[in-house]
């Protein structure tokens, strides 16, 4: 089997995955047209279920498809979000139990403490996370020392490690796998919460963009680039912005294959014709 049984678009999702998640993925099966993503512990994943979802149904229910399809942009914002765009928010939440722990006291067993600028924070050690939350931490005192105004935006620091689901959802917030932070929610209010929506766009566009790049260089995404915008928000998401970087970069999955090592493309299995 080769890559050509996968279309371009999976190629790129796949290894995109496989980029930001060594290891997590075992085998690529192939059934009827149905690609289905294989874990070592052999948790199967499909990519693409192959439904019609409405906006609502492509949050609760996504797939892994569905997941990576809204390509999260870079930088800072300088114009208003279309309603509907939030590359991000749909999450297929089984594939991240998988990789952060299943419960609360699974996630609490991976977490360790992270020195967070001027705070210990417990933050998930699995894939990477809290190590990327600690060199994140030392880019942004870098930036505080230069511009000491930052602190305003950045404390306090708040909700690492809290198991519950999202406000007005049944979906589970990230901050329950300890893989998210907020910095000053008083000041970077979430829109369910923002008492002057009209206003939006500027506050996102006078969000300073350092703060966001230091971040993002370390495989965070900015809720504040979500149409449900929630400015105080910070999420390791290293699969949104590693496909972002290589569509900007024009790179093909080859070219990720060859920087990571052997591509779950080549232990696929097609199940039938």
């Amino acid at each position: 089997m080769t890559q050509a049984d996968l279309t371009p678009a999976q190629q790129l999702d796949i290894a995109a995955i496989a980029a930001a998640y060594p290891g997590m993925i075992a085998a690529i099966e192939i059934e009827n047209g149905l690609v289905t993503l294989v874990t070592g512990s052999g948790k199967r994943f499909i990519y693409d279920d192959g439904r019609a979802k409405t906006a609502e149904e492509a949050l609760d229910d996504p797939d892994l498809e569905d997941m990576l399809a809204q390509i999260y942009p870079p930088g800072p914002v300088s114009e208003d979000t279309e309603t509907g765009f939030h590359p991000g928010r749909r999450r297929v939440t089984g594939f991240f139990l998988e990789v952060y722990g299943h419960d609360p006291g699974e996630v609490s067993a991976a977490c360790r403490p992270v020195r967070f600028l001027d705070r210990t924070v417990m933050f998930n050690a699995r894939n990477g996370a809290a190590d990327a939350l600690s060199r994140v931490s030392a880019r942004l005192a870098e930036l505080v020392a230069r511009d000491p105004g930052l602190r305003d935006i950045l404390y306090p620091v708040v909700g690492t490690f809290c198991w519950r689901t999202i406000a007005g959802t049944q979906r589970l917030s990230m901050h329950s796998l300890a893989i998210a932070v907020d910095v000053n929610p008083g000041r970077n209010p979430y829109w369910r919460h923002h008492r002057r929506p009209s206003d939006k766009l500027s506050r996102r566009a006078r969000f300073p963009k350092e703060v966001i790049e230091a971040f993002e260089a370390e495989g965070f995404i900015w809720g504040g680039k979500w149409a449900e915008y929630d400015l105080m928000h910070f999420e390791y998401r290293p699969e949104l912005l590693i496909k972002s970087r290589l569509l900007q970069e024009g790179r093909s999955e080859t070219e990720i294959e060859k920087k990571q090592g052997e591509s779950p493309c080549r232990t696929m299995k097609k199940m039938s014709p």
